[in-house]
């Protein structure tokens, strides 16, 4: 599975990288920056940030290509982008729970902090793949599942809900507000690039939690767990309310096309918000807006695929450790029927929840003992 991984990030350069330049996006975005206007309104473009010019030039780059999915022009693209931000805070959720997790201490996988910002510059679609990748290679807790190696600190459990707030939501809710009717362009420029660096706000506020609050936390496994089941509820919540709502706004379009204005049938239109074109497609984009969409299509189910793909190999490695079996066919079809509720993000977090359950009831202490004393009758 982790080759499969490698290899999705891998087809990123592909079919998001070479795409977007043989598309027109590549140009259309330089053209933008070379004018000093933001794409799509007569605005000036904010070029200093830091005033060390490769970081300004970075996020002068990337204020231009996130702009056109936050200004309104395209509604289909800010509908998409509202889930794309649920599933990308609920995937990193999972990937930060990896990171405390007991076997994986001195690992690559670590760190996510430096694959977080990797992930904001290369896209998701590259980033997180191949640290879930290399966490199958490397880590323990994938192969051997066991209650002692993948266990996590309580405090950071405690803190982990309200460290995305802060880190994540916060951040990315400002950058949402309209412009210039609630704040101004520039100040939305501004918010853009302070969204950047996310991970890295949650990676390190992960790691003060850890120090500050573990004195006040007892290693209580009941309310570790509790603890846990928190954290994964609220990584569900983020990754199937924007799924749902994308998908019911969509489909209502199709439904009752008379709840919407004309202007925003076309955009809105499941075709249109979900249809993800081929790079051998010949497809030309005649704007910003429209070449983002589709680069952030492609970000998205690229990221995602891998994501679940990842879940399900976590989830069928312990069950057949524990249980010495897996029915393939329920697993399946559960998998299914959670992606089109939740989405892939959705799907991948109850699989990762479920996969714990089953390690912490099988393998932890005295239900160990239990569990082996019923085998050995």
């Amino acid at each position: 599975m982790r080759y499969v991984l490698f290899s999705l990030s891998a087809f990123v350069f592909y079919a998001i990288f070479y795409f977007s330049y043989i598309n027109g996006l590549d140009a259309l975005g330089h053209k933008s920056i070379d004018s000093g206007k933001l794409p799509g309104v007569n605005e000036p473009l904010r070029t200093v940030y830091t005033g060390l010019e490769p970081v300004d030039h970075l996020l002068t780059l990337l204020t231009t290509f996130f702009y056109p999915s936050l200004d309104g022009q395209n509604p289909g693209l800010l509908l998409h982008s509202i889930a794309f931000s649920g599933s990308f805070g609920a995937a990193w959720t999972l990937v930060i729970l990896e990171s405390w997790r007991k076997g994986n201490a001195g690992t690559v996988a670590a760190y996510p902090m430096v694959f977080g910002l990797v992930a904001q510059v290369f896209t998701f679609a590259f980033a997180t793949p191949l640290f879930l990748g290399l966490q199958l290679g490397c880590s323990i807790t994938a192969s051997r599942p066991h209650a002692d190696n993948i266990r996590i600190p309580r405090a950071v459990l405690a803190a982990l809900p309200l460290i995305f707030v802060v880190g994540f939501m916060v951040p990315t809710n400002v950058m949402v507000l309209p412009a210039p009717s609630v704040i101004s362009v520039d100040f939305k420029q501004l918010a853009i690039a302070i969204w950047q660096p996310w991970p890295a706000y949650v990676s390190v506020l992960g790691t003060a939690a850890y120090y500050v609050l573990s004195p006040l936390f007892s290693n209580n496994h009941r309310a570790t767990m509790s603890s846990l089941r928190w954290v994964y509820a609220f990584a569900f919540i983020n990754a199937s309310l924007p799924h749902l709502v994308s998908l019911v706004v969509s489909l209502a379009t199709v439904i009752v096309p008379t709840l919407f204005d004309k202007h925003f049938l076309e955009s809105l239109h499941p075709a249109s918000l979900f249809f993800i074109p081929l790079p051998w497609s010949g497809l030309m984009v005649d704007n910003v807006g429209h070449g983002v969409h589709v680069f952030l299509r492609w970000d998205y189910i690229i990221g995602t695929s891998g994501v679940l793909l990842w879940a399900i190999s976590l989830y069928s490695v312990a069950h057949k450790q524990i249980l010495s079996t897996v029915s393939w066919p329920s697993l399946l079809v559960k998998t299914a029927v959670i992606t089109a509720v939740a989405g892939p993000v959705g799907a991948a977090v109850e699989l990762v929840w479920e996969r714990d359950e089953l390690v912490f009831s099988e393998t932890g202490g005295n239900n160990q003992r239990v569990s082996v004393a019923k085998k050995s009758r």
